[in-house]
């Protein structure tokens, strides 16, 4: 019986406000959770009463559950965190409100990171890419090798999704990029990690030789029992050469016809019949995939390690070169239908690439029939030879002669018949893949078949991509052979490498008062450039921004101002006895301030305006006693706390509006190390391994963010928080991050410890006593959080502190330096 297919369900209300029933959206009718639990929107919050004539203003009434919860109305409902939960659940925004999000942004476009470029085609990409531990060139090609096809082995055990062992001999052919497309050289201190340069290297090909090496890949991962598993690309680690990777079997089914000189028939049949229907097989999955060879030779099948014959894709482009270039002919059993012969002999179709009605799987049908009358007569020369000298008639009437005294009164005879008929000059005139396969079986096993009849059918409604008249076909001239370190060069290799001019703009901005002072010489090699900003004197351990400048601290007891126009020094703020070790800036409508702690306990606040006062507005200090002095961190909410973390394991919040002492928060077992604000949450890190958060509205506990795994207790040195993430980074060099207050991923990133740590929308930076900045993009989907390494900048020191404003990503060194990093012109 028929069931009828089920209406869709209607589209689900959009959550609303229990109070006003306006439904909730992500701009204006903003969720935000009551310390209660009961969530409603900013605009109800605002308009709700003290809970009492007699209550405090600091507090309100919940209208759901009558509970008097704290609010402070100086900071508004923006304090409260969202319910990122509803938010979820809302729908997408409609066409009109989409197309004016668009406007918006395609009229003030967002800058992106300096190695966002390739991130939406690694996407793509990603399980097409080999990790560089693959190595596949470490051992040097044995002997020559065909059209600058080399063969290596894997050096390491491969994973998901490739499932390679260490060892196993692989093909490589290399794909050339184009030498206007060729990425810029980058610069010297910028090292973007192996799958950055591979995706690069891949963007720099036409769409055309992308997509035909995304085809390959996952056809030959669906069609793992028929070919060899094309494994994706990759780059050795010194030279820019892109290779396709290919799992490579030998010997190859010539070795077969080379066992037995007398073709004794009583062999010859099993072996043809095996073989045969193999053949059929993988050109029938291939066809099913939507690709068509257009030429092959017998060396191209290779026997698996249970005998099984596979088509070798890499030999199978290795071929199509030297036939495109010319070099691979039918003397040397090259197999080319008729109709695709013609086309190749055609330069201004060859030029405009209008092959439509020409791509079909009869060429395919041509190439099977060769292949029989290898296999059946052992004449490669015979079955290659339709072109040779005499008429294509004679050669068939030759080839039928030589089939029929090979297979007469065998089970193959049959078979005779139907390799002539794929051997038509005419393609409309050959038989389908699939009744060579019947025949083939049929001669051992009475069956029908049709199982496969419906296939075909399918097969016959495809658009078909032609290797040999694709884009990776075309590059015919073979790039240098990266091995053992050494470069050798394959047939028809040329030298295109080029040194690019570098371009050094010399920036010196000094002051009269401190001669080294400004920003130091700006290098420029390819698409960045760095400048050193050099005024301090000791190790940099602070960067904040704000009000137009950014401001440096250190260890050398003082605080730089740096214009962010120019990246000029413009004034140094004295006044601490002791290291300051954290600097933040409050901006309002009114002023800005300049806030930094010390190690001796001491806060100052600096007014920050185009004058630069010199002289702090205002100093005071947290203790009096010498065993607790040391702020390690401060943080700002809005403008009316300021929030320290110190050694005496407490955080302490700090009014704005007279600097008094509102509230102090216990719960660490050893030094605050760390501070985040975020969402209406204050984020604390300890050097005992746990990081708490605690309400922004009155300041209490909230939750324990706690690594429970064995042996992973290690100090936390520095936090990220940005939506519902929260990053943390420790002494052991480990990264973790937590999603929701739960943790979703935990790795080692350096050798010790990290010491910054920033998350930019999805770009992670991370930097610390490696003397590296480990660039990397988080993918976040709603089962599984990954890390993806980008890039790395190699640094002269111990990374301190990172900072990413505007395009540029700034970091403080313990050499004294401040390196600015961004787009060079």
């Amino acid at each position: 019986m028929a069931s009828a297919s089920l209406p869709s369900p209607p589209e689900a209300e959009p959550p609303e406000c229990p109070v006003c029933f306006s439904p909730f959206d992500d701009a204006s009718v903003v969720p935000r959770v009551l310390p209660c639990g009961h969530s409603l929107c900013g605009s109800c919050i605002s308009s709700l009463p003290p809970a009492s004539a007699s209550a405090v203003a600091a507090s309100l009434r919940c209208p759901l559950c009558s509970q008097c919860v704290p609010f402070s109305r100086a900071l508004g409902p923006s304090s409260l965190p969202k319910n990122l939960a509803l938010l979820s659940l809302l729908p997408n925004p409609s066409p009109a409100r989409a197309a004016g999000a668009g406007a918006a942004s395609a009229a003030h476009p967002l800058p992106l990171p300096l190695h966002a470029a390739h991130s939406r085609l690694f996407a793509r990409f990603r399980h097409a890419i080999l990790p560089e531990s693959a190595s596949p060139l470490q051992s040097a090609p044995p002997g020559p090798t065909p059209a600058g096809l080399v063969v290596g082995s894997i050096a390491s055990d491969l994973g998901v999704p490739w499932f390679c062992l260490q060892g196993h001999p692989v093909s490589l052919l290399p794909v050339e990029v184009p030498a206007v497309g060729k990425p810029s050289q980058e610069a010297t201190f910028y090292r973007p990690c192996h799958g950055s340069r591979v995706v690069a290297a891949i963007d720099a090909l036409s769409g055309a030789a992308r997509e035909e090496m995304l085809d390959l890949v996952a056809a030959s991962a669906r069609l793992a029992r028929r070919v060899c598993r094309v494994y994706g690309a990759w780059m050795g680690p010194e030279v820019p050469t892109l290779w396709l990777v290919s799992e490579r079997h030998t010997p190859g089914v010539p070795h077969l016809l080379e066992l037995d000189e007398s073709r004794d028939k009583l062999e010859m049949v099993p072996r043809v019949r095996a073989v045969g229907m193999e053949v059929c097989e993988a050109l029938m999955g291939l066809h099913g995939e939507g690709l068509v060879l257009g030429c092959l030779r017998l060396d191209c099948f290779r026997l698996g390690r249970f005998g099984c014959c596979l088509l070798d894709l890499n030999e199978v482009l290795a071929l199509c070169r030297g036939v495109r270039a010319g070099v691979c002919l039918s003397k040397d059993g090259a197999f080319v239908a008729p109709e695709m012969a013609a086309v190749l002999s055609d330069a201004t179709r060859m030029r405009s690439r209008d092959f439509d009605g020409l791509v079909g799987c009869n060429s395919d049908v041509w190439l099977l029939g060769c292949i029989f009358v290898a296999l059946v007569t052992g004449d490669e020369q015979l079955a290659a030879g339709w072109n040779s000298d005499g008429s294509h008639d004679d050669w068939k009437k030759e080839v039928h002669t030589r089939l029929v005294a090979a297979l007469i009164g065998t089970q193959l005879e049959p078979l005779s018949a139907i390799t002539v008929s794929c051997l038509s000059y005419e393609p409309e005139d050959r038989p389908e893949i699939v009744d060579a396969w019947k025949c083939i079986r049929g001669s051992w096993m009475k069956s029908s078949g049709d199982a496969l009849a419906a296939a075909d059918d399918l097969v016959a409604q495809k658009s078909f991509r032609c290797l040999l008249l694709g884009e990776l076909s075309s590059m015919c001239s073979g790039p240098a052979v990266e091995s053992d370190g050494k470069m050798q060069a394959s047939r028809g290799s040329d030298d295109n490498s080029s040194t690019p001019d570098d371009e050094i703009d010399r920036g010196c901005m000094s002051n009269e008062s401190v001669c080294t002072e400004g920003v130091d010489e700006v290098q420029r090699d390819g698409v960045f450039k760095s400048s050193t900003l050099l005024a301090h004197r000791d190790c940099v351990t602070g960067l904040a921004i704000g009000g137009g400048f950014l401001f440096s601290c250190s260890y050398d007891k003082t605080i730089n101002v740096w214009s962010l126009q120019d990246l000029s020094h413009v004034q140094t703020l004295k006044g601490h006895e002791h290291k300051i070790t954290a600097v933040v800036v409050v901006d309002n409508d009114n002023q800005s301030l300049c806030i930094s702690g010390d190690s001796g306990s001491g806060i100052f606040v600096w007014h920050v305006d185009s004058s630069l006062n010199e002289e702090p507005l205002i100093k005071w200090y947290e203790h009096n006693d010498w065993i607790y002095r040391g702020v390690h961190c401060l943080a700002v909410s809005g403008t009316s706390y300021l929030y320290t973390g110190s050694k005496d394991k407490t955080i302490k919040a700090w009014s704005l509006e007279d600097y008094s002492l509102r509230c102090t928060m216990t719960g660490h077992k050893s030094t605050v190390s760390c501070l985040a604000v975020a969402s209406g949450i204050l984020y604390s890190g300890s050097w005992d391994g746990t990081i708490r958060s605690w309400w922004l509205t009155d300041h209490s506990p909230l939750s324990v963010l706690e690594d429970d795994t064995p042996g992973s207790i290690a100090p936390v040195l520095s936090i990220a928080t940005e939506a519902n993430f929260v990053i943390s980074s420790y002494e052991s060099g480990c990264l973790k991050i937590w999603k929701d207050d739960v943790i979703v991923k935990s790795e080692k990133l350096q050798n010790g410890s990290i010491y910054a740590v920033k998350l930019n929308g999805k770009w992670l930076y991370t930097g610390g006593i490696d003397k590296v900045i480990n660039i990397q993009e988080m993918l976040d989907d709603e089962s599984d959080v990954e890390i993806r390494d980008v890039a790395s900048i190699a640094c002269d020191s111990v990374v301190t502190s990172i900072l990413y404003w505007g395009e540029r990503l700034i970091v403080g060194l313990s050499n004294q330096e401040i390196k600015v990093y961004d787009k060079g012109s």
